[in-house]
């Protein structure tokens, strides 16, 4: 039996923490509605609920992100995972909303503080491979669109019961961490954190950074309304029932397990804006197209189109983390992705609010819009950018 390389432990054992966090998440959302009526909210207080995590979510990115360039990434996702996995045991055990709030908002630091050192690990090993091992590894991620399905069946005697199971998954991953990998990255000394924040912010002053931050940020933004409320503005506006929402909801984020390893190995072979005006086109699309079709069918082709749009995110690592050098690179793809999420987390909140009287159509309408002007802006700079180079 071949021996598995440590390189590729690595990549299992980074992917493994990521499909936890994200499968929580999207399990939050496809139980939502049983929470709410457990709980007595309205869905502005469940979007509240869903922004503080998002909140602390993008909050985490950067500092955890200077951590782990200075005190090893094995840590930072040790502390992570354990943090987490603590979170999803008190979900299970919350009596009441604030609790449920609270433990939604350590989530939402545990889970934060995983992705940048989870990244920069992948990206310190798999130097000339890193956008597939990126692939890979957000691939993992997508497996949790099984959640919409499995999860309503795991939560069919009690919604609490799937969250402890949870909290026992990511133990057992804690564990398998610890024992099977190694640190990634050489460890400074005799540097201080706020040289590092300070360098880690500097990273936006490149105006090439500020273009795909701000197309990244659309993209966000349209990824966190999806995540948030997808399942339930399928069974409030479309009359689903939830094993149909469940399946569409599958599909949406199911299908990145499909795509996201072809797009990662893609990404590093050919151009990566042209990869990334061709996802962010195809989201547009797929979100004008959710708004104005109601039959099953189109809804599941629909939600495969909108799924190509968390590929985005790998590419977008991708490019960034090509331009950063080793030294840093923790801290700032930390800081760029918390300035990121920290901007987008407010989404959760503003669609449930309005969805509260107005319904979830004209959210997704202005979701479809800046989609359409985010491609629009990725074109100009493509074509004018690649006129520039030829009159060098």
């Amino acid at each position: 039996m071949p021996k598995i390389s440590k390189e590729n432990i690595a990549l299992i054992c980074v992917s493994i923490g990521w499909f936890l966090i994200f499968s929580g998440r999207l399990s939050i959302s496809t139980l939502l509605v049983t929470i709410e009526e457990s709980f007595g909210m309205n869905h502005a207080q469940a979007g509240l609920a869903l922004t503080g995590m998002w909140f602390f979510y993008g909050f985490m990115q950067f500092p955890s992100g200077v951590i782990s360039d200075l005190k090893g990434r094995k840590a930072t996702i040790i502390a992570s995972m354990t943090i987490f996995s603590f979170a999803y045991l008190m979900i299970g055990l919350s009596v009441h909303y604030l609790m449920f709030f609270f433990m939604l908002i350590l989530l939402g630091i545990g889970g934060g503080s995983f992705p940048t050192a989870g990244i920069a690990m992948l990206s310190d090993i798999f130097k000339e491979r890193r956008g597939k091992a990126l692939g890979i590894q957000s691939s993992f991620g997508s497996i949790a669109g099984i959640m919409p399905i499995v999860a309503p069946i795991i939560a069919s005697f009690n919604w609490r019961f799937f969250f402890f199971i949870w909290a026992a998954l990511g133990i057992l991953s804690l564990y398998l961490f610890l024992t099977c990998t190694e640190e990634s990255t050489k460890l400074p000394s005799g540097e201080s954190m706020l040289a590092r924040f300070a360098d880690s912010m500097a990273a936006l002053k490149d105006r090439k950074i500020i273009l795909i931050f701000s197309i990244n940020l659309i993209a966000t933004l349209s990824w966190i309304g999806y995540i948030s409320f997808f399942p339930t503005y399928l069974i409030e506006s479309k009359m689903f029932t939830e094993i149909e929402a469940g399946i569409s909801f599958a599909i949406l984020t199911l299908g990145g397990f499909v795509l996201k390893p072809l797009i990662g190995s893609l990404s590093d072979r050919y151009d990566k804006k042209v990869i990334m005006l061709f996802l962010i086109s195809t989201s547009a699309i797929g979100t004008l197209s959710l708004v104005y079709f109601n039959s099953f069918i189109a809804i599941l082709l629909i939600s495969f189109a909108l799924s190509t749009s968390s590929a985005f995110f790998l590419v977008a690592n991708s490019y960034l983390l090509g331009m950063w050098g080793e030294r840093g690179r923790g801290g700032r793809l930390g800081f760029y992705r918390s300035l990121l999420i920290l901007t987008g987390s407010p989404t959760s909140a503003l669609i449930g609010a309005y969805a509260t009287d107005g319904g979830f159509s004209f959210p997704f309408l202005v979701i479809a819009l800046l989609l359409s002007i985010g491609a629009l802006f990725l074109l100009v700079n493509i074509v004018f950018g690649g006129m520039e180079q030829e009159g060098m």
